[in-house]
């Protein structure tokens, strides 16, 4: 099969790739977002990230530091102790559920991808690929995020010359962190999915003759799309 990278179709999945890029990254933040103001935040978002407001806990915490610094190191009995470990498990209970608002809305909307496929697959059969059958192609694609963050942080943990997968900002790493889990435990396995049903969409639902454009225009499309998105445009649009 021959390939011209100034072929309509590659142009076309490019963009695709590079829009969805874009639209994953702040649909992940979003769900952050969701998940904190639910538990009565107020947020910001950003092109790459978002916040919300802790200010009150912290300075709830910080007076109980001043007041019992000693204490609260030592794990000694003080007034109001029971009141400082309410909050203390408020405060990172409320973290983990934001830290999981991300990666569970990633993972919803990838499986809702799957799902129009699975439901249109015999009309597929008939008739071919429509709009929305590639529109659920990119949805489903979604959870390759994760498996992006493995790939990443093993670069990076090779780089730095760090144990790979130790620490590090990823989602699935905090959430490991948050259960007292090894690093690992959730990027590995969730990344290692995400392969899976990049492999299964990509051979086994998108169409052979479209194929190698699809891969190409994923590659070039996803990376361009990282770079244009966070270093570029999205400083721009949601500073």
């Amino acid at each position: 099969m021959s390939l011209s990278f100034k072929s309509l179709p590659f142009l076309l999945f490019a963009a695709a790739f590079i829009l969805f890029t874009a639209i994953g990254t702040v649909s992940h933040e979003c769900g952050h977002i969701a998940v904190a103001k639910y538990l009565g935040y107020d947020t910001q978002l950003h092109y790459g990230s978002m916040n919300w407001d802790k200010k009150e806990m912290r300075d709830i915490q910080i007076a109980f530091y001043e007041k019992y610094a000693y204490e609260i190191k030592h794990d000694l009995p003080f007034p109001e102790k029971t009141v400082y470990q309410d909050h203390f498990k408020k405060w990172r209970s409320d973290g983990f559920k934001v830290t999981l608002g991300g990666p569970f809305q990633t993972i919803l909307t990838s499986i809702l991808g799957l799902f129009i496929l699975f439901v249109r697959r015999k009309k597929r059969a008939h008739a071919g690929f429509k709009i929305i059958d590639w529109l659920a192609v990119f949805l489903s694609l979604f959870w390759l995020r994760m498996t992006f963050n493995v790939i990443y942080g093993i670069v990076r943990s090779l780089w730095n010359g760090n144990p790979i997968l130790t620490g590090g900002r990823s989602d699935e790493i905090r959430i490991a962190s948050y259960l007292e889990l090894p690093d690992w435990t959730f990027s590995v396995s969730l990344g290692l999915m995400g392969l899976a049903i990049a492999l299964y969409v990509v051979f086994g639902v998108v169409p052979k003759d479209k194929r190698l454009t699809f891969i190409l225009a994923g590659l070039i499309g996803g990376m361009s799309g990282y770079f244009l998105w966070l270093e570029m445009i999205g400083p721009i649009l949601i500073p």
